[in-house]
């Protein structure tokens, strides 16, 4: 049995969406998935003054995808953090103690008899 089979329709407003503005925002590179491309873009270079005003067009109409800059954003400050973490650990890759390691073995193999 389908997990949406009991499901109420979309609204009428969101079927006309669909029907109308998605073809119009595909014809002219606004879709979702150009906006999504965009914002990935936007993390390895500056974009285009017309790859902008697509990405800001796009984002101003679409609740969905308002949030994409922001969870980019958040996505590259992680890269950095872990990025920065492994760069003082090049010298010891050891980044547990011996007595953390043993405790979990332990706790593996009692998990594993039982």
């Amino acid at each position: 049995m389908n997990p949406t089979s009991n499901l109420p329709p979309p609204p009428i407003t969101y079927r006309l969406m669909q029907a109308v503005i998605s073809p119009v925002f595909k014809a002219f590179g606004l879709s979702c998935r150009s906006a999504f491309n965009l914002c990935n873009e936007q993390m390895d270079r500056d974009l285009t003054k017309s790859e902008s005003i697509r990405l800001r067009v796009h984002l101003s109409m679409c609740g969905l995808c308002r949030h994409l800059p922001a969870q980019f954003r958040g996505l590259r400050s992680l890269i950095q953090a872990c990025e920065h973490d492994h760069s003082h650990d090049e010298t010891s890759h050891e980044t547990m103690p011996a007595e953390a390691k043993l405790r979990i073995a332990e706790c593996l193999k009692s998990q594993q008899k039982s």
